[in-house]
């Protein structure tokens, strides 16, 4: 809101799930499986000197700034999205 903007103004935040919503490609790919009933075919690459391993959202500072915290956990959001899509495509 903007009687935040003082507390903001000049700054950047990562926004995600933080850590107790991390979730691997493997992980993510069963989920998906699951979700909606269809078997991935998928093929493990070598490694890319450029990947990341891990990567999850550090949102310790917009959450000590702002009091903001995710309200939505990975399996309801990766649900939320499918829904999405769903309803985009018809």
């Amino acid at each position: 809101s903007i009687k935040n903007i003082d507390k903001v103004k000049g700054k950047y935040f990562n926004i995600g799930g933080g850590i107790e919503n991390s979730i691997s490609i493997l992980e993510l790919i069963e989920f998906l499986e699951n979700e909606i009933g269809i078997k991935i075919n998928w093929i493990s690459l070598p490694w890319r000197n450029s990947d990341q391993k891990v990567f999850i959202a550090k949102i310790d500072e917009i959450a000590e700034t702002l009091g903001w915290k995710p309200k939505i956990n990975k399996e309801k959001g990766i649900k939320m999205m499918i829904d999405w899509l769903i309803k985009k495509d018809n």
